[in-house]
């Protein structure tokens, strides 16, 4: 063990008599009173009952005290005091000189410094009953003293000290001194464990000057109401040192003889965190570092009733104490106690790191609770669901740590968790969350950079809060601008889950019921549809002839066409040339209005235009984005021009509470930042291009694969079990896809016949991701065919 710490176990405790220090009080503070002794470690207190009935505290340091550590404490409690006058710890009281401290010689001639301070009433934390109010509040003190302490700098803060719990990992030749040799055994492994997997991620963390001893008896409670803190007194272990350590000191204090130790750390951490919140690696290593502060002080005492010098002699029980302790807590399973904790800071569920042995035991449960609480039938990807903790960028990671490829997931467009939009929500969820009936600059702001994607920029939004109620207000917008009724859609379309959008939505509804002022068009596909000429275009665009006649013979006129322009439920078809501007002029022609649904198709995802539809050479009277608009934060808007915003709204008192709100809009607004700053279209391309070239130079040896199609990062690949029959190979896609799931790489499918595989990743995916799906998908088309 360090020569340092072995001074601190083995010195003796100063040894004042009563009258000497009743003489030290009066000469240098001018004070008299009662006297009495206090149990201190390595130092000696008097609590001093002064004749008009103020009680203060007379310390009187160790002679092995290093003088400047004596003088860090001075000024962190001055510090505090300047910067937390309300916070309940000691004052210092001057000297009659006006110094913060004084020195008088021991009885056995050696120096030691004395220091007065304002005494806090109350009873220690370890005699009362803890109640989660109790373990909260204690908590959230720690958590303002370590508020109070930040910025203050001592040139001592580095020394040496006992109960730095970086120095635990010494302690353990002193382990001999447990004489149960399953406990002491349990102790080696503990300080092990610590050493080699702990320690090292210390140094990562947030540092400052702490208290670091907020134990049981040094934290006070209220007399008269045992739920709230009433002090933290003793500053003799402040060291500079991780923030955390603060807060595993306090835990270790209240975990004695708990029926559900967890419980109090789950507690005091919530506490802690509802002040300063806590970092999630910080959290992570909270449940170690109470368990090896545990096992410290269960050495320490070991040490001292092996070897007792004056007031610490009597430890035997504390040690009985300590032990039980660090066995209860031990038997927790540490990936229990990090789920724990991380639920009590409302914290996502941990995710192993990569080299940890870990694995999902939780997925059939919550598939049942799923079941009985969402209903039977709710969808689930692959034949075995995934169960997701975690995004980054192109990567999602299960519940057991192990990484996915995201090919699929269109939600999250510029990456899972990407930084720029998640400090973005945060900051302004911290400051405002409101509606659109008052005033603020962020909706403003989100929709001049909308409209400047746009020609002409003379566009106005309306705000929701998905796609489908986008789809929703665009159509109601058709009908009240046109005066007409009806609707063109695609075969097998979908728009959304709202009772108008549904009506839109054939391929969606159950035995493809079509609604009465709905017609559908004919999907352009060129590979299996019945044109495929260099006439398609056009001859496809006259089924909007047949559909427009219906329309008025019913009396309904048109009000609009809408259209996914990645064609994506169609199987992610590439229309021929000509076909979309014959459509949107034979819609305009008949007094209907374009809405391009961008949902899946927008935001640069097609590589050469912000907008899908703008890919095709036409524009759109409305403009509708849903999902990755606020890369996961619930956000819809509808962009349009003035006058058809002004022909709805005449007509109705249109308004979404949440849509447009200034959180929305912070999100809104930081994807297209990201967007412009990372160049993410041109990387949908670059990265789209190298993807379907390896796609096809696939096919060419596995004839499973008939047709590569898509532009950008939208991605359709039809797999067919004969290329001349063009018969669609619906179950082998379904194995392809978990196939591929089990090698860790996520697609989806689509079309009218299920046998599309639909590859949509973040637009962050590049051609090393590209890499890792060509390579998947061969070795799946080959396993399966």
């Amino acid at each position: 063990m360090n020569q340092q710490n072995i001074k601190f176990l083995d010195s003796v405790v100063p040894e004042f008599p009563p009258e000497a220090a009743a003489e030290i009080a009066r000469a240098n503070y001018g004070i008299e009173g009662e006297f009495k002794a206090l149990y201190s470690e390595r130092d000696q207190n008097y609590r001093i009952t002064r004749d008009d009935g103020v009680v203060v505290l007379l310390k009187i340091a160790n002679s092995h005290e290093d003088t400047a550590v004596l003088d860090m404490q001075h000024q962190a409690l001055a510090h505090i005091e300047r910067q937390d006058p309300e916070l309940p710890v000691p004052r210092i009281i001057r000297t009659r000189d006006g110094a913060l401290s004084c020195d008088v010689a021991g009885p056995g001639g050696a120096t030691h410094q004395v220091r007065l301070l304002s005494y806090l009433p109350g009873v220690i934390i370890e005699q009362v009953d803890h109640s989660p109010e109790l373990l909260r509040d204690l908590g959230a003190n720690v958590a303002r003293l370590g508020l109070a302490l930040r910025g203050f700098y001592h040139p001592a803060a580095g020394h040496v000290l006992l109960w730095d719990l970086r120095q635990a990992p010494e302690m353990r030749g002193n382990c001999g001194g447990i004489a149960d040799e399953t406990l002491r055994a349990a102790v080696e492994a503990n300080l092990d464990y610590f050493a080699e997997h702990i320690m090292p991620r210390l140094d990562g963390l947030r540092a400052q000057i702490i208290h670091n001893d907020a134990n049981g008896s040094n934290v006070l409670v209220h007399d008269d109401d045992h739920g709230r803190i009433a002090g933290i007194i003793d500053y003799g272990d402040m060291i500079h040192g991780p923030l955390i350590l603060d807060l595993a000191v306090a835990v270790a204090g209240v975990v004695f003889r708990k029926d559900d130790p967890m419980a109090a750390l789950c507690d005091v951490a919530a506490g802690f965190d509802a002040v300063t919140p806590l970092d999630v690696e910080e959290l992570d290593l909270l449940y170690d570092l109470v368990l090896t502060r545990l096992a410290v002080e269960l050495l320490v005492c070991a040490w001292r009733v092996a070897n007792p010098t004056g007031l610490a002699a009597d430890l035997e029980g504390f040690v009985a104490k300590a032990g039980d302790a660090f066995e209860q807590l031990r038997a927790v399973d540490r990936s229990d106690a990090r789920a724990r904790l991380r639920k009590a800071c409302k914290f996502p569920p941990y995710c192993p790191p990569p080299g940890e042995d870990a694995s999902d035991d939780q997925l059939d449960d919550l598939l049942e609770r799923r079941s009985q609480r969402l209903g039977q039938k709710l969808y689930t990807f692959y034949k075995r669901p995934l169960h997701m903790v975690r995004g980054e960028g192109v990567w999602l990671y299960d519940a057991s740590g192990r990484a996915y490829l995201d090919a699929y997931n269109n939600v999250p467009q510029v990456g899972h968790a990407h930084p720029h939009v998640t400090r973005a929500v945060q900051r302004q969820t911290a400051a405002l969350a409101t509606n659109t009936r008052y005033i603020y600059e962020q909706i403003l702001d989100y929709t001049d950079a909308l409209a400047a994607t746009v020609p002409g920029g003379n566009a106005v939004c309306v705000f929701v809060n998905s796609g489908s109620e986008a789809n929703d207000v665009a159509w109601r917008m058709a009908k009240a601008f046109s005066g007409n009724q009806g609707a063109l859609v695609m075969e097998d379309a979908y728009h959304g889950a709202t009772e108008a959008t549904d009506a839109l939505s054939p391929g969606d509804r159950r035995g493809n019921e079509i609604a009465a002022h709905v017609r559908t068009l004919a999907a352009p596909d060129c590979y299996r549809g019945e044109f495929r000429g260099p006439d398609a275009g056009a001859r496809y665009g006259e089924d909007a002839d047949r559909a427009i006649a219906e329309l008025d013979q019913a009396g309904l006129g048109t009000a609009a066409f809408m259209l996914d322009s990645g064609f994506c439920t169609n199987g992610i078809l590439v229309a021929p040339d000509g076909y979309m501007a014959a459509v949107v002029d034979k819609t305009r022609a008949a007094g209907g209005l374009f809405i391009a649904d961008e949902v899946q198709s927008g935001f640069g995802r097609m590589g050469s235009h912000m907008w899908g539809y703008q890919s095709y050479g036409v524009e759109a009277d409305m403009i509708t984005l849903g999902k990755p608009v606020g890369n996961g934060y619930p956000l819809g808007v509808v962009i349009t021009r003035p006058e058809i915003l002004a022909a709805f709204t005449e007509r109705t008192g249109y308004f979404s509470t949440f849509g447009g709100n200034p959180v929305a809009c912070a999100a809104g607004l930081a994807v297209l930042e990201v967007l412009e700053r990372e160049d993410l279209m041109a990387n949908a391309q670059d990265a789209g291009d190298y993807l379907r070239d390896g796609f096809c130079e696939l096919a060419e040896r596995l004839p499973l694969i008939g047709n590569v199609r898509g532009r950008g990062l939208l991605t359709g690949v039809e797999l067919v079990r004969d290329r001349e029959t063009l018969e669609p190979a619906k179950d082998e896609t379904v194995a392809v896809m978990n196939h591929m799931r089990e090698n860790g790489v996520l697609v989806g499918r689509e079309g009218y016949f299920g046998n599309v595989l639909k590859i949509r990743p973040p637009l962050v995916f590049n051609r090393d991701g590209a890499d890792i799906l060509i390579a998947a998908l061969g070795r799946a088309v080959e396993d399966v065919s």
